[in-house]
């Protein structure tokens, strides 16, 4: 039967109109999802790289943003112009081992029982633990969860036997170590752990448990370096745009003794040094220096001054500067034999200021505001939820419990957090422990059962004691600090 006319246009019609929609949804689905992938990274480089540098005894005076007229720092300078300067930041140790394991866990040293630099088990305090735990799950472990490649280059001093290195802390690339015959002797033990006497540590042959020996002469300050900067280039070149981000941890082994710089860096500070007057200058107290006029120790500053600098060009070289966060900081305060801490009290070792306040850095183009200052108080255990929460990789609140996210600081959001005060624990030396709430820090002394008090924001030097003029806040501090101490479970030697 032969359909009407009126009926087949009626079909050509639905049939052409069907014909005309799918064509352009087909083809406004093509430019949508093109202009999603034009306009969006892939999932692994959605997130900021990280770049974190640790610089081994740094004092916060031995900065030029900081005042230092001696020592030269113009690369951490420049850093400093273009992120933030967190002026009251602090260590969570004296020394470095107890501050290295609050970056990589979260935690207070005092909870994990980490209180002090590790030697030998057999020559450690009795009541400290020997080595970072493993079964704490590191800044490394949750980045690498959360896609990004983990590198680890330097210093590590957080266990010496082979299970206890950074490779199993969640750096999948790991160089560096420590070129202690004890270190040897646990990582080794079939090896003679004696190093010869003329052994310089920062001159290769290093004889660094994790790194292999570069040529005769070259410098360890470079070398690790150098390693970092392959591990970026690596991670630039497979990511073409597309791949993981990345989190460099650089631990120099610089400014730690022994003083090993470059001969024409001591010629030339010598130079300056002496132009200066600071030559002739004498101590009341070699241990407490009160000058910066020693030569050595301002060659190592600039030798860790011009590798930051190097890291940094090569980030601006890779195009990779505003999409990487980077952190500079020290793990303590400076050490008062070498280097003067004024105008702070203290010393690496003690609980004053100069002891725990340390230079501290963070630059994120486009996201920090450039040449910011904050004094809010601030701690290591934090970086671990800040940088969780910069890069948007989810907070483990059940991991960082002693550290309080910052990037609200970071960003302008605000200057105050959600935590009372700041805690130190340090059962060692002269066997003390300290709180900071707010201006005021009280520091008291286990064995002697005396209590310092002082206002930072009017006595940063910690030169007038008020605990005597201020009887309603010194007993209330001390308290405090007694309460934290028992609930992270704070070890102390016996007697105390």
């Amino acid at each position: 039967m032969r359909v009407p006319d009126d009926a087949a246009h009626r079909r050509t019609t639905r049939r052409r109109f069907m014909d005309f929609c799918m064509k352009h949804v087909l083809h406004g689905l093509c430019v949508f999802l093109l202009a999603l992938a034009l306009a969006e990274p892939s999932v692994g480089r959605e997130r900021p790289n990280v770049l974190f540098i640790l610089v081994d005894d740094l004092g916060w005076s031995d900065v030029s943003y900081n005042g230092s007229l001696v020592y030269e720092t113009p690369h951490v300078d420049r850093l400093a112009s273009q992120g933030m300067v967190l002026t009251d930041f602090y260590s969570a140790g004296p020394v470095c081992s107890p501050t290295r394991a609050s970056i990589l866990t979260g935690k207070a040293p005092a909870r994990l029982g980490l209180t002090t630099w590790l030697y030998t088990p057999e020559k450690d305090p009795p009541f400290v633990a020997h080595h970072l735990p493993l079964d704490e799950f590191t800044i490394a472990e949750a980045f690498q969860e959360a896609g990004y490649a983990t590198g680890y280059f330097g210093k590590w001093h957080l266990g010496y036997k082979p299970e206890h290195w950074a490779a199993h802390q969640g750096f999948a690339t790991a160089k560096g170590g420590i070129d202690s015959p004890h270190a040897w002797k646990l990582f080794r033990p079939e090896r003679d752990p004696s190093l010869p006497e003329d052994h310089t540590r920062f001159f290769s042959p290093y004889r660094m448990t994790h790194l292999e020996d570069g040529p005769d002469g070259e410098y360890l300050t470079e070398r690790l370096t150098d390693e970092t900067i392959a591990f970026i280039e690596q991670q630039s070149e497979q990511a073409g745009g597309n791949g993981k981000p990345f989190f460099a941890f650089l631990s120099f082994h610089t400014v730690h003794t022994p003083l090993q710089p470059k001969p024409e860096k001591i010629e030339k500070y010598r130079a300056k040094i002496a132009a200066l007057g600071l030559d002739a200058k004498q101590e009341s107290n070699r241990r407490e220096k009160a000058f910066q006029n020693n030569a050595a120790y301002a060659g190592m500053v600039e030798h860790m001054d011009e590798n930051v600098g190097r890291l940094l060009h090569r980030l601006d070289e890779l195009d990779l500067s505003n999409d990487t966060i980077v952190i500079w900081t020290s793990d303590n305060g400076g050490k008062g034999s070498v280097t003067s801490n004024l105008p702070l009290r203290g010393m690496k070792h003690n609980l004053y200021e100069g002891g725990i306040r340390v230079p501290t850095i963070v630059r994120w183009p486009g996201q920090i505001a450039a040449g910011g200052r904050n004094a809010t108080p601030l701690i290591s255990t934090d970086f671990y939820p800040t940088l969780l929460e910069l890069t948007g990789c989810g907070l483990r609140d059940d991991q960082h419990v002693d550290g309080v996210s910052f990037s609200g600081v970071l960003r302008g959001e605000g200057d105050s957090l959600d935590r009372e005060a700041l805690y130190w624990h340090y059962p060692h030396n002269r066997h003390e422990g300290a709180v900071r709430e707010g201006r005021y820090k009280l520091l008291h002394r286990f064995r002697e059962d005396r209590a310092e008090l002082y206002d930072l924001v009017e006595d940063l030097g910690e030169q007038r004691d008020l605990s005597s003029k201020r009887p309603d806040l010194a007993p209330r501090l001390l308290e405090k600090l007694q309460r934290w101490q028992t609930s992270v479970g704070a070890r102390f030697d016996q007697g105390e």
